[in-house]
Formats: structure tokens, C-alpha cells, sequence
């Protein structure tokens, strides 16, 4: 089992520079990449695709490639001082006449001197495509290995949760013996104690007996439940993405709960059918994280 939820980074020294990939994966239905890198390098997102689909089924990832700006060697950042000098004063006589409060700060000019930077000094895709595939994989297999960890704690949890939900259900079935008899019994004493002539044995008094007892038998449901349940356990003990797989048995376990619960008479059964549902609840929670 893996969870949606992950991260991973890989480093390498490209054109003299830190090359910076980081990885982050949130839960999503379908597969979604979302990347962000250097223009030059916007092409890079097919190859990216593909290496991520080989070893993610499902999620929201995010793919950051970032280079760190200064240059190993020293040599000139390529900055236009003089164009940078007209943006500053432009963007504070901007400020100045809309009275917005203007600060001048290392940060403002880092990124004023980003935005006027006359040569990225950038190698292009073609060049460097090799070395940000092998990185790419890198950072993938930390992040594969983060959402392995964290798929691990959510089947020990699921886990948990099933065996609680077991043990609700056999108090479920230990509260409803006797239900249709102990209602019959009540149907003949109210019949007897309004001096109306009774006859146990009226095809009458049977075929009422009969209806509720149908009403408020849930056996049935409760075979179903325990039956979702293994394969809901048999699920998780696989290898395979399982995430939607367990969503619809989630789904259908609750539309046999809500069945269970409308049959549940006694208050006691009752009470422990909106536990269990409330626990289902849970489960369904921790299943939206499962690839």
C-alpha cells in the first residue's frame, strides 16, 4: 500500500551551478503534474511525464526544477545594472503615485535583478535532458519511498479500524436476537390486555408476525458487511494501487449500513450501528490518501 502523500529532492551540479529538484505529491483522483522550471526548459515536461507515470498511478504532483543563480566560478551574473536602476525608480515613482508603501530591499532588488537578467547563461534542453532524467528518477524514488513509509501506517490504521468495525458488528447481531419474538410476545399481551379474542395461531396474527420479523431482519446486510470486509483486508494485503478499488467498497459498505441501521429497532442496536457507521466515516477518510 502507498499513500498520495510525499516528497522527494535530488541535487546535481549543472553548468557550474546546483541544480535543485524537488518532488510533492498530494492526494487527486487521476494523475496531474504541475511544473515549474526555467522557460528553456518547459519542454522537459513530456519526458517528465513519463518518467513520473512509471512509478506513480495516481496524484497531484508537483515537479520544481530551480538553479541557483550564482555562478560557481564568479564570473558576471549577466545583470544590466543600468536597466535595473530605470525598473527600481519606475516601481517607486509607481508606488509614490498611488500612495502604496514602498520599501527598497535586498529581496525586491534580488528579484528585480532576476527579471533583468540580459543572459541566463542556461544550457539548453537538448544538453542537459541525460542529466535531468537521472535526477528526475532520483528524486522520484526518495518521493515513492516516502509515500511507501507513509502507505504502511495507513494499513496498520485501516487495519485497526476493520477489527473495530467487526467487533461492532457482532454487537450488532447480539443485540438483535430476539427481536421478532419479543415483539410478538408484546403484539399478544397488548391484543389480550384490550379484551379482544386472540388466537396465537390466527393467519392473521401470523402473517404480521411474519412482515416484521422480514422488516427487521438484517442478517442479510450483515452477511454482505463481513463479506466487504475480507476483501476490503484481502485488498490491502496486495501490492497493486488499491485506492479506488477501495473507495467503491467503502461506498457500498455504507449503503449496507444505512439498510443495517433503518432495521435496527432496539435502541442499543441502534446505538452501535451509528458507531460503526461513524468509524466506516473514518475509513473512508483514510482511504482518499491510499494510491
Amino acid at each position: 500500500m502507498k499513500s498520495m502523500t510525499g516528497y522527494g529532492q535530488a541535487t546535481i551540479e549543472l553548468a557550474e551551478r546546483p541544480l535543485f529538484i524537488e518532488l510533492s505529491s498530494l492526494n487527486k483522483k487521476g494523475f496531474e503534474l504541475i511544473l515549474h522550471c526555467p522557460r528553456e526548459w518547459q519542454g522537459f515536461e513530456k519526458q517528465a511525464q513519463k518518467i513520473l507515470r512509471s512509478f506513480l498511478e495516481r496524484g497531484r504532483i508537483r515537479l520544481s526544477l530551480s538553479v541557483d543563480p550564482t555562478l560557481r566560478n564568479g564570473r558576471d551574473r549577466g545583470w544590466d545594472e543600468e536597466l535595473m536602476d530605470a525598473e527600481l525608480s519606475a516601481l517607486e515613482n509607481y508606488c509614490n503615485s498611488r500612495s502604496i508603501p514602498f520599501a527598497r530591499s535586498a529581496d525586491l532588488v534580488l528579484n528585480l535583478a532576476d527579471s533583468c537578467r540580459t543572459d541566463t547563461q542556461l544550457p539548453t534542453l537538448s544538453a542537459v535532458e541525460e542529466e535531468l532524467t537521472k535526477a528526475l528518477t532520483v528524486a522520484t524514488e526518495n518521493l515513492v519511498s516516502m509515500r511507501q513509509q507513509e502507505g504502511e501506517l495507513l494499513k496498520l490504521d485501516l487495519s485497526a479500524r476493520l477489527a473495530k468495525l467487526q467487533l461492532l458488528l457482532q454487537g450488532i447481531e447480539n443485540s438483535g436476537v430476539g427481536t421478532a419474538e419479543e415483539w410478538r410476545d408484546k403484539l399478544i399481551k397488548r391484543l389480550e390486555e384490550s379484551g379482544l379474542p386472540i388466537d396465537p395461531n390466527d393467519n392473521r396474527v401470523l402473517r404480521e408476525f411474519a412482515l416484521y420479523a422480514e422488516k427487521c431482519d438484517f442478517s442479510e446486510e450483515m452477511t454482505r458487511i463481513r463479506s466487504h470486509i475480507e476483501q476490503f483486508k484481502t485488498v490491502i494485503s496486495t501490492h497493486a494501487p488499491m485506492g479506488r478499488r477501495l473507495e467503491f467498497m467503502v461506498q457500498e459498505l455504507g449503503r449496507e449500513f444505512n439498510t443495517l441501521t433503518s432495521k435496527s429497532v432496539r435502541p442499543t442496536c441502534s446505538e452501535l450501528a451509528i458507531e460503526a457507521k461513524v468509524e466506516l466515516e473514518k475509513i473512508r477518510e483514510q482511504v482518499l490518501n491510499v494510491e
